[in-house]
This record gives C-alpha cells, structure tokens and sequence, in this order.
C-alpha cells in the first residue's frame, strides 16, 4: 500500500490502551524513517547516492536504538517478575522474546507491512527475509517510541510491556507447560516449575506494577 503515516499512528495508539498514549507524534519525520527500509531507499532512482547513505544509517541507528531498548526492558521485565524462576530460565524466555520471528510477529499485529515501504522485491522475497525486514522495522519503530517519550524508559517500558511484552511472555510460559503436560505425573521438579508460573503476569488485574529498576 505504501507509506501511511496517519494509519501506522491510529494503529501504535489503539495497541496501548493505558494512561500513556502515542496517538500525536511530535516528530512524524522519525516516524517515516522507521516505516521506509533501506531496500525501499537503494530503489529510488531520484535520490542521489550520498543521500542513500544518509537514509539508510538513520533508519539503522533507530533500528539499533530500539533493539537495545527492547532487550533492556525486556529483561528488567523478567527478572523483575520472574526471577524466583532462576537465571537459566530467564535467559531461554528472553532468547525467545527477543528474536526477528517474534518482532516480525510484532510488526504483523501492527499491520506494518501495509503502512511502510519495504522496497519492490519484498512480494518475491522468502517468508524468512519477508521477516527479517519487518523485525527491522519494529525495532527502528521502538527506537522512535523511545524517543517519543523523550527518551523515558519507564515510559517506553510501560508501552512494550503492555503492547506486546507482557503477552509474549504468557505465551512462552504456557507452551512450555503444554510441551511438558505428558511428564506432569512423573516429573515433580517439573510440576515445582509450572505451580511457580502462577505469577502477577498471569493475573491481569495487576500486570508488572514493580518499578524499581528506573528509581
């Protein structure tokens, strides 16, 4: 469809129903970056070769900002709520968060395909580099919403962790109980392991209130 920067901002409002809201962009201009990609730039034949440079480091240094501010709140989220579960296991929840699949997944929640520009290979593309550059794009999106937010990483945290942190990790934690549910009656560490998954984020009356890391 192309770049639209009226719905990509109507779609990240309407993912956080909190008390902080995105729906005004102060800065639109970094929000066009995020939603152009580097292939989608090395295609215009209207830009100078200079100019192509130029574009594609700022769409990557806000993709690189937003991964790091991804990982970051992501594992203050974990061992914030999780840490009674031990490192190993934080660590495996983590690696499993943080990945391109799952920002992909991200990004398609979003329906950011529909409002950026990905350049004019993307349809022919395999579904592995299709997901590749749409992880892209979530992370340079993230480094906006940082920056948005004025470079507020509580803020920034109780936007991810609402949009989409919170619900990833339930969902990891309840496929590693159903892969396991046929040792349930042998296995009594594993039994241990899955009681201790009846945490607050399991609870959706009160989802990750523990702010101590930004004090």
């Amino acid at each position: 469809m192309g770049l639209n920067i009226k719905a990509a901002k109507e779609a990240i409002a309407k993912r956080y129903v909190g008390s902080i809201s995105v729906s005004y962009f102060q800065h639109p201009e970094l929000l066009e970056i995020a939603l152009t990609h580097p292939n989608h730039i090395y295609d215009g034949s209207n830009i100078i070769r200079p100019q192509q440079k130029q574009r594609v480091l700022e769409h990557q240094g806000l993709a690189n900002l937003g991964y790091v501010v991804f990982c970051r709140i992501v594992s203050n989220y974990l061992s914030d709520n999780f840490s009674h579960l031990g490192e190993a296991t934080i660590t495996i929840i983590e690696s499993d968060i943080v990945s391109r699949k799952v920002f992909a997944e991200f990004a398609k929640e979003l329906n950011l395909r529909q409002f950026s520009l990905l350049g004019k290979s993307y349809k022919w593309k395999h579904k592995s580099e299709q997901n590749k550059i749409l992880a892209q794009i979530f992370e340079a999106l993230v480094g906006v919403i940082f920056l948005e937010f004025d470079r507020d990483l509580g803020l920034t945290y109780d936007w991810l962790v609402e949009s989409f942190i919170a619900e990833a990790v339930n969902r990891v934690l309840i496929t590693a109980v159903k892969d396991d549910d046929s040792d349930l009656e042998t296995d009594f560490q594993l039994i241990d392991w899955i009681e201790a998954l009846n945490l607050p984020l399991l609870n959706q009356n009160s989802l990750y209130r523990n702010k101590e890391f930004f004090v």
